[in-house]
């Protein structure tokens, strides 16, 4: 397969103390069918690694040619992407957000590229197993505050632009246009307080990118599973609940929607 803009994989993988988990991760990634272009950047947050740990987790990531970049700071997730994203300059590559913690199935890569194969694709989410359980079937009791994730947005939610009254929807697995990220103001990546969202830090930027982009034919729900994401004693959803709920909420009811792109400079990015 040729490699053109539409072959051009980043994958930013971010996590905290997550090196137990790193292995599969990048075997997973190890695993992609297909033949494409794939950088890989490992952000690793507020690191807590010997130095021991840390050169394990280098020597894990050279198997994909992948980079780490130690954090001494705490970002959280949204400011950890963002260090990650930092990084790369082409406009038209396809950024692919992992978490350190889960991993992709085999054919993920694959089934994204086939979704941009369509010009006017700039952003896909979805779809995701959760413990290798699906989401809608079995999780729905542990998620009770996101009862519509991964799911598509309806036809009324795209006429109105009400994404963020609708709520969350766009699950694992998320991917966009490098040039989409870059129209999105990084000081909404942060609370009133100054400080980087925590557990709801996706909402920050993927709000804006439905808004900007305003149109469904311009975003693809992934229908078939690409991605697992795992549920352990150390995942959020059993030690942050609340600050994800009220950073969720600050998002949708506080932050200022944005300005749908005009026409114009869309159709420059698609095409070019």
């Amino acid at each position: 397969m040729s490699t053109n803009f539409n072959r051009d994989f980043t994958l930013v993988i971010t996590g905290r103390n997550a090196l137990p988990f790193a292995n599969d991760c990048v075997e997973s990634i190890e695993a992609q069918v297909g033949s494409y272009a794939i950088t890989t950047y490992y952000i690793d947050d507020a690191s807590e690694y010997s130095a021991d740990q840390r050169a394990e987790l280098e020597k894990i990531l050279e198997r994909v040619d992948g980079e780490v970049l130690f954090l001494k700071n705490r970002h959280y997730q949204i400011g950890a992407i963002a260090e990650g994203i930092r990084r790369i300059t082409s406009p038209n590559t396809i950024i692919c957000l992992l978490d350190a913690d889960d991993y992709l199935l085999p054919h993920a890569i694959q089934t994204v590229a086939s979704a941009y194969c369509d010009p006017n694709i700039a952003m896909t989410y979805g779809n995701t197993l959760v413990d290798f359980l699906p989401y809608q079937d079995n999780q729905t009791s542990y998620f009770r505050d996101k009862k519509n994730v991964n799911t598509e947005y309806p036809e009324e939610v795209w006429k109105e632009k009400s994404f963020r009254r609708d709520g969350f929807r766009c699950f694992h697995m998320k991917t966009f246009r490098k040039w989409l990220w870059d129209y999105i103001d990084q000081t909404d990546f942060l609370r009133s307080s100054g400080h980087f969202f925590r557990a709801s830090g996706d909402s920050a930027y993927i709000f804006p990118m439905l808004e900007l982009l305003g149109d469904p034919k311009h975003v693809c729900f992934i229908q078939k599973p690409i991605y697992v994401y795992r549920l352990h004693e150390g995942n959020v959803h059993n030690h942050d609940k609340k600050s994800q709920f009220d950073d969720l909420e600050y998002i949708r009811y506080k932050k200022r929607p944005y300005k749908e792109l005009d026409r114009i400079t869309l159709a420059q990015h698609l095409h070019s």
